[in-house]
């Protein structure tokens, strides 16, 4: 059997063209990449083509592939079937041009893993005409956009007009729109939303309806400062009376002015933010790692058509005080309405050449040289002054056939996230009078490598312990891949049993804060090990009768394995539970004589992710299932992604809390989440009752759940 000299070689033949959209699909056809891997078997080659498909692979369907003998696990861990004695280049030719094509998705180097975090669907806000309304338009590359073709809505405030749509996200959820409502208005408009479809009642902010002189208030923007915790809104305004030494009969004389507000319903009084020492328009202002970047559109003088640059300043604070920086970033070109995207110090910035029916681009690593990139943009037709943001892919996909409604709705905003960062897959415990948090800590493409552990008195105020494991030096036989940490307690040792690579180990400590060691040297269940699943998210048990069980799984079937007295031997066979359209991320706990069985369904990376439930009088199963109410944790509003959960008991009392994990707000989704608790009810027959991931489980001010002597409260 002939094999190339290498994968680069592979692609040379075999590569076919696509575009991001085509290897998106692509990459999906995990079968045809089994087949690959199945071929090239155990050498060098195999492994180059293993290392291509865990890093192409894996961010797509969180299945762990690898050569096992000459096949590969599948996303759904069934063996694939193996191609006959054919002379693989054969099967290359119809069935490795396509996984050839991923292995060249994002760029030429196999060694280079992915770095940065999934790019989301993108929205460009835009109106039409003299302000028609909210017209929204999609790209998935931020070059070549969809005008959607619908309006999603129609202004009804101050003059009736609807300009300059400004989009924010907050970090609660909510989408909340700005708008320029009339030409010498003295207010804004202002609307929210949980999927831009539809919307609240609108209201008219009049910010300077008490200025005297107040001209104007244009082309208003929002952003959310976390130092302060309040969003900033801001606009430009012409007032009469004020910086005379730049007024002229050629243009107007407007600048930067804001007001701050928690809650959109009480404002600050408005002050001035920028002065350049001219007139300016159209102020956009993002944060640029330790600094604030405002871009402004310095007026025109029309009758001596001297255009006015895009110009920026600078500022340590959300605040200012702003620093204008000498070069310009467009100049000598009619154009207005900069907004940005941002990522590091590359930038690309649109702007409206407003009298030609056009939009340009530019690009930037250094903020210093800009490369006009306006061929290899194409934005909807008739795209006006507005915003660039990320969006979740599946939302804008909702956009695309959701009718918008006329009817006001009041949006909802999602609880704040227990733990700093982005986390996921909580484990939740309690030993002695505290509880502890053991999450996965998200890294791009879920490429984590270490884990740390979070404490807490009251389920409340959390505290960050620090590290208590990095597989990529503490573990001799996996260095990536750390996901979903449980942590029980036997006989004064703690043990803390974890995923890397593919396998699930074993490590121990003194204290629930580690460090932990490894305790084998090797895996505890080895990958593979399992039966039609995948090793992952381990939960471990112990029962009354002192009898230790360790859950897992990935797959159609929940696995367990009974554990020997010391923790870390496993005792039998691999054994099988079958469990409603199970997933992952099995937790068992004892209530009221009975077992009680949760499970997450669906993909991580899915909005619908969610969690279903049974009982049992064993803890091996068989488990049932309810035919009503089997869903109890699931996607509400700005929540989404809502599973991968543990339980904890307040000791003493029947009061129980989930810690489960939803995709990151604003911006985020299966590789950036957020841990969230909510609290979990029983009926009087003891079915779990459905929780709401947009209630909070305690209000401002709640002492929350204390613990004295290891009890909760009565």
């Amino acid at each position: 059997m002939r094999t190339p000299r290498s994968i680069d070689h592979l692609l040379r033949q075999h590569a076919v063209g696509t575009d991001g959209r085509h290897a998106r699909s692509v990459m999906f056809r995990i079968s045809q990449a089994r087949l690959f891997i199945a071929r090239l078997g155990r050498g060098d080659l195999g492994s180059q083509a293993l290392h291509a498909l865990r890093t192409r692979f894996i961010p797509m369907g969180r299945a762990d592939a690898t050569v096992q003998g000459l096949h590969a696990v599948s996303l759904d861990a069934e063996a694939p079937s193996m191609p006959d004695e054919r002379d693989w280049m054969s099967i290359a030719s119809s069935q490795l041009k396509s996984f050839a094509a991923v292995l060249l998705i994002a760029g030429t180097s196999l060694a280079t893993a992915q770095t940065k975090w999934p790019i989301n669907t993108w929205v460009f806000t835009s109106f039409k005409g003299s302000g028609d309304g909210l017209h929204l338009s999609t790209s998935e590359d931020g070059r070549n956009w969809k005008d959607l073709g619908k309006l999603y809505l129609k202004p009804a405030v101050g003059s009736g007009l609807m300009r300059d749509p400004h989009l924010l996200r907050g970090p609660d959820g909510i989408f909340r729109l700005v708008w320029t409502t009339g030409w010498e208005d003295k207010g804004i408009g202002y609307a929210s939303s949980n999927d831009l479809v539809n919307w609240s009642v609108q209201q008219y902010l009049p910010l300077l309806e008490k200025v005297k002189g107040t001209q104007n208030a244009w082309a208003p923007e929002t952003f959310f400062d976390a130092a302060s915790q309040q969003y900033v809104i801001t606009w430009s305004s012409d007032i009469d009376g004020r910086f005379v030494e730049t007024k002229s009969t050629e243009r107007m004389n407007n600048r930067t002015y804001f007001v701050t507000t928690k809650d959109f319903a009480t404002f600050s009084e408005p002050q001035l933010l920028i002065d350049p020492g001219f007139d300016h328009i159209d102020t956009t202002i993002v944060n640029n790692g330790s600094r604030y970047i405002a871009v402004f559109k310095e007026g025109d003088r029309q009758k001596s058509k001297q255009w006015g640059a895009i110009r920026w300043a600078v500022a340590d604070a959300a605040l200012g005080p702003y620093r204008l920086m000498p070069n310009p970033l467009v100049a000598s070109k009619r154009v207005e309405g900069p907004t940005l995207t941002v990522s590091g110090s590359k930038a690309r910035l649109y702007v409206d050449y407003y009298a030609d029916g056009r939009y340009g681009a530019f690009e930037t690593g250094d903020w210093v040289t800009w490369s006009d990139v306006s061929d290899s943009v194409a934005v909807s037709k008739g795209q006006r002054h507005g915003t660039v943001l990320p969006v979740p892919a599946w939302l804008a996909k909702n956009l695309e056939t959701a009718e918008p409604s006329t009817a006001p709705v009041q949006p909802a905003p999602a609880p704040p996230a227990v733990l700093e960062g982005y986390t996921a897959d909580p484990a939740i415990r309690v030993f002695g009078d505290t509880y502890y948090l053991y999450p996965t800590s998200d890294k791009p493409n879920w490429q984590t490598t270490d884990f740390s552990v979070w404490s807490s008195k009251n389920l409340v105020d959390w505290k960050n312990e620090g590290k208590i494991l990095d597989v990529a030096n503490d573990l001799k036989w996996a260095n990536i891949e750390a996901w979903a940490p449980d942590v029980i307690e036997r006989n004064g040792t703690y043990f803390m049993y974890f995923c890397a690579q593919g396998s699930i180990g074993v490590a121990t400590a003194k204290s629930p804060l580690g460090p932990f060691v490894d305790a084998l040297g090797k895996p505890l269940i080895a990958k593979g090990s399992g039966v039609q699943t995948n090793t992952i998210d381990p939960y471990p048990f112990i029962d009354d009768d002192g009898q230790a069980y360790l859950y897992f799984g990935n797959g159609k079937l929940g696995n367990v394995v009974k554990l020997k007295s010391d923790m870390v031997t496993v005792d039998g066979p691999v054994q099988t539970i079958a469990l409603k359209d199970h997933r992952e991320g099995a937790v068992v706990f004892k209530r009221a004589g009975k077992y009680y069985f949760m499970w997450s369904i669906d993909d991580a990376r899915s909005p619908d992710y969610r969690v279903g439930w049974g009982t049992a009088d064993s803890p091996l199963g068989p488990v049932t299932s309810p035919e009503n109410g089997f869903i109890v944790l699931q996607r509400n509003g700005v929540a989404v992604g809502t599973a991968h959960h543990s339980v904890v008991n307040v000791p003493g009392t029947d009061r129980w809390y989930v810690a489960y994990h939803r995709h990151a707000l604003p911006e985020g989704g299966g590789f950036q989440r957020q841990t969230v608790l909510a609290k979990m009810e029983f009926t009087s027959a003891g079915a779990i009752r459905a929780m709401d991931p947009l209630q909070v489980p305690f209000k401002a001010g709640d002492v929350g759940e204390p613990l004295t002597y290891g009890r909760g409260r009565p």
